[in-house]
């Protein structure tokens, strides 16, 4: 079973991978201005949303085993400061945001999906904000027994684009006034030396200067 999710997702993965590649550059140095929507569909914009704090962002996307396997130490990290009005926590995700609805609903179609987050996750629930940047919409295409993910409507609209990354999950972390001081790409399952790492360079932001 898991030898198949791994299959499955790494496909996928390498698949947006090589498409983001084509049109990635350098990375963004500051926060973009743009509108984003949560899981309700009410829209912010980002800058607004973050304003005078810390930003913490991860993103991904369904399927991705690397991003199912990082949500233990977000829930973590999220717990951690959820209530501090210095930081701003957010996920946001490439896929639809029906889909996603779903998803953390637990609907009987994303069996599979729901069913890979809880293996390589060992979580049976899913807490985090998610954000969604309009366009930038991937769905699970159903065909037979198979589910794939599509193109979303607008690929240069989708994080990876908008924020200059080549892979999933993503953390970015900008400071309070809008400059990105932290970027690592990809997770290898080391929770303890990373949520560390996140840990510090937040902290180290919001202390005075």
């Amino acid at each position: 079973m898991k030898t198949l999710f791994c299959l499955l997702i790494a496909i996928t993965f390498s698949l947006v991978s090589k498409a983001q590649q084509r049109v990635n550059s350098d990375s963004i140095k500051s926060l973009p201005d743009i509108e984003v929507y949560d899981l309700n569909g009410k829209q912010v914009n980002l800058r607004q949303l973050a304003k005078n704090r810390v930003l913490f962002i991860d993103n991904w996307f369904i399927p991705c085993l690397q991003c199912f396997m990082e949500m233990p130490m977000l829930h973590k990290l999220y717990a951690e400061y959820a209530n501090n009005d210095k930081v701003c926590f957010i996920t946001m995700s490439r896929t639809d945001a029906g889909v996603i609805r779903k998803f953390i609903a637990r609907d009987s179609s994303l069996a599979k999906y729901v069913n890979a987050y809880h293996y390589f996750s060992n979580l049976d629930y899913f807490k985090l904000p998610v954000y969604f940047i309009s366009g930038c919409n991937a769905k699970l295409e159903i065909e037979g027994k198979m589910q794939r993910a599509t193109q979303p409507d607008n690929p240069l609209a989708c994080p990876d684009n908008v924020f200059k990354f080549s892979g999933y999950p993503t953390v970015l972390i900008f400071d309070k006034n809008g400059n990105l001081i932290f970027k690592q790409a990809g997770y290898d399952g080391n929770e303890s030396a990373n949520k560390a790492r996140i840990e510090n360079i937040i902290d180290a932001a919001m202390a005075p200067k």
